[in-house]
């Protein structure tokens, strides 16, 4: 069993710190997700994220706090992050999510960014931090779903979703392109095994392409390449469907 803790400190000026500490992971992040809930409910959106104490954090708790960062965003508050350790920066490099969190050394230059910042009104939440899935039929059997943005435990019904519809209308043979896919969780990646079960069952299969060099990286790293058919364009992936009836 993995041991985790968060901690909230609050400062005088109603900025929050939340104290991570050992490990966050697929068993502790429910513990981080509630406690970002609750400072959203009461209205706390300036927060300092001090990972000094932190070990480890997986790719569903940075999920967690990708999406607190879009609610918060938009509430015009923030999430600034503090004391990173290497291993966790490489988890935000690896997930390419550098260009969308802000990182600083100390806990003190975070609060001076808030400070320094004021009531600058709201922060533009970039256009693909969301996720859109555009489902596009094919033929009688075979369909590409065009994903954008990222894929969490906050937005995967939405993935489950266009998933769901393929199966639906009778079209297993399914596309998905990545190209504007910048995150993906291991809840989405769970998502994309499952239906790969189903969509077999049902005398089809899935094909990935297009991917980003973060969302490659990732693959690879759980070894999914291994397991997934994966293209560089959409043409492509179609065209081994065909290659296969011959």
């Amino acid at each position: 069993m993995s041991e985790g803790s968060v901690a909230i400190r609050r400062h005088e000026d109603g900025i929050v710190a939340l104290d991570l500490c050992g490990y966050v992971d697929r068993e502790t992040v429910q513990q981080l997700d509630e406690t970002l809930a609750q400072l959203s409910e009461r209205g706390d959106n300036r927060v300092v994220v001090n990972c000094a104490r932190l070990d480890y954090i997986s790719s569903d708790g940075m999920g967690v706090f990708l999406s607190h960062v879009i609610r918060v965003r938009k509430a015009g508050g923030d999430v600034k992050f503090c004391a990173m350790n290497e291993e966790a920066r490489t988890v935000v490099e690896v997930l390419g999510l550098a260009r969308l969190l802000e990182i600083l050394a100390t806990e003190a230059e975070a609060l001076a960014a808030f400070r320094d910042a004021g009531d600058g009104g709201e922060i533009e939440t970039p256009e693909h931090a969301r996720l859109r899935v555009v489902f596009e039929p094919v033929d009688d059997r075979t369909a590409v779903l065009r994903l954008q943005g990222f894929i969490d435990r906050q937005t995967l019904e939405v993935l489950e979703a266009g998933l769901d519809r393929a199966l639906a209308e009778g079209r297993p043979q399914t596309v998905i392109d990545c190209a504007r896919l910048s995150y993906i969780s291991s809840s989405g990646m769970g998502a994309f095994i499952g239906f790969r079960r189903k969509a077999r069952a049902a005398g089809g299969d899935v094909r990935l392409c297009a991917m980003g060099d973060e969302v490659r990286t990732v693959f690879t790293m759980l070894g999914l390449h291994n397991i997934f058919a994966i293209f560089e364009t959409v043409d492509e992936a179609l065209a081994s469907f065909l290659e296969g009836e011959a």
